[in-house]
């Protein structure tokens, strides 16, 4: 028996806790959930509740995609064999740039909160280069990367004991919440609905999506485990975020969350929030660096990207693949880090992380869609789910895209063309050498 066939699959716990830290919960409501505030207030609760029944039907399709393939991949394997391959191609091409944005948006998250704290309590106290917002962001993503380095199975058991450690902070949180608000129970859903509600469900969009993380793992993970995973984390992820957002507006509360947390805890909070940046920040990015390995891996393997970049070491381990994903995650935070700012970063890549989010989505609805359409009798309840979720999805893009800042959508838009373009060089390339032949 060979050394591969010898090797334990990823089971559901560790596939539940792994996209749960991909979510890098915490993180993402001191971040996503600052931004959510500041546009909707107390709305955040409702945005929260909208944001999760988006991404549930998103993580239907999900669930009945992945029993159906067994090569690594996730988004790009579903279109490159459900649809075309260049369709394939530019869904990979996507997922590329949402799991960068993704996992550099939790990144810079952590980085960010690490920035204000170290410059607000150890100004006097630490060499000036640990004030340095690139320099953090360098050293939180070499973090993210040396544990994904280490190994699948390394990084599952880390993210289960951190995972385990931050479902217990956020529900002792929101119930303390509640206490200061003096239980003051309430209804979420408002009857003057805010105009930038649909923004804030974007960036809500970002918080219970940590399955997407795990997509593209479907050849280390257990038969059925990735589905099953998808729904539970995203159900478990939205809950405990609505029920965060649904206290602090029992205390009406606007504000920023870190420096609340910071004044109301002391000390003690201090520690606690620097060390749920560190490991919020280095979770969430790892769980998108093995992702988006395993998505270049897979386009290597067809001739999409250059070959060695699907090898594998004796374990199985793509480590060509992770290098080359670790290289551009260093270097693409460190430099948004020191050109815009560690939050300008986190905005941004928040911001792209939501619309291509949407877009890959698309793109696996449509694959559902004609997969299911082959026997429609016996699936035809898959196919509701899929055109729901597509509608959802392109509704919730069309009413956001104003809202967004124009260098963002051009970048969006501008890397959807670069794709095609790509994908067009790659035909010509190919024609020209059959016709050599």
């Amino acid at each position: 028996m060979s050394l591969k066939m010898k090797i334990r699959k990823l089971s559901f716990s560790d596939l539940l806790f792994i996209s749960f830290g991909g979510q890098a919960p915490f993180i993402s409501l001191l971040t996503f959930g600052t931004i959510m505030i500041i546009l909707v207030g107390t709305e955040g609760a409702l945005a929260m509740i909208i944001a999760t029944l988006i991404v549930l039907f998103n993580g239907l399709v999900i669930y009945f995609l992945s029993k159906r393939f067994k090569r690594g991949g996730g988004y790009y394997v579903y279109a490159f064999y459900s649809l075309t391959s260049r369709l394939g191609l530019n869904t990979g091409w996507n997922y590329i740039l949402y799991s960068i944005s993704y996992g550099g948006t939790l990144l810079a998250g952590g980085a960010y909160v690490l920035y204000l704290i170290f410059n607000s309590f150890f100004y006097s106290y630490l060499p000036s280069i640990f004030l340095q917002q690139w320099f953090i962001a360098l050293i939180i993503s070499i973090l993210a990367c040396s544990l994904m380095l280490a190994g699948i199975r390394a990084s599952a058991v880390y993210a289960m004991i951190m995972s385990l450690a931050e479902m217990f902070a956020m529900i002792s949180l929101s119930i303390f919440f509640l206490y200061d608000s003096h239980w003051n129970f309430y209804n979420p859903i408002s009857y003057q609905i805010s105009s930038k509600l649909l923004a804030a469900v974007i960036f809500g969009l970002g918080i219970p999506t940590g399955y997407g993380s795990i997509a593209p793992l479907t050849k280390e993970a257990e038969e059925k485990a990735i589905g099953k995973a998808a729904i539970a984390v995203l159900l478990l992820g939205g809950l405990l975020a609505t029920f965060f957002f649904y206290s602090l507006a029992a205390m009406n509360f606007t504000g920023d969350l870190v420096k609340y947390l910071l004044g109301r805890f002391g000390i003690i909070g201090l520690l606690a929030i620097t060390f749920i940046a560190i490991n919020d920040g280095t979770l969430g990015g790892m769980a998108y660096l093995l992702s988006s390995s395993r998505t270049i891996k897979a386009m290597a393997e067809d001739r999409f990207f250059p070959y060695f970049l699907s090898k594998e070491t004796k374990n199985g381990k793509p480590l060509f693949s992770e290098l080359f994903t670790s290289a551009i995650f260093i270097t693409v935070l460190s430099l948004s880090a020191y050109f815009v700012g560690i939050f300008n970063t986190f905005i941004i890549f928040g911001a792209l992380a939501g619309l291509n989010n949407i877009f890959i989505h698309v793109s696996a609805n449509v694959s559902l869609i004609r997969i299911a359409s082959k026997r429609i009798r016996k699936h035809y309840y898959e196919i509701i789910i899929a055109v729901i979720a597509t509608i959802i999805s392109f509704a919730t893009f069309f009413y956001s895209l104003p809202s967004f800042n124009r260098f963002i959508v051009y970048t969006f838009l501008g890397w959807i063309i670069l794709g095609f373009l790509y994908a067009e060089g790659l035909e010509m390339l190919k024609a020209g050498s059959e016709e050599e032949r």
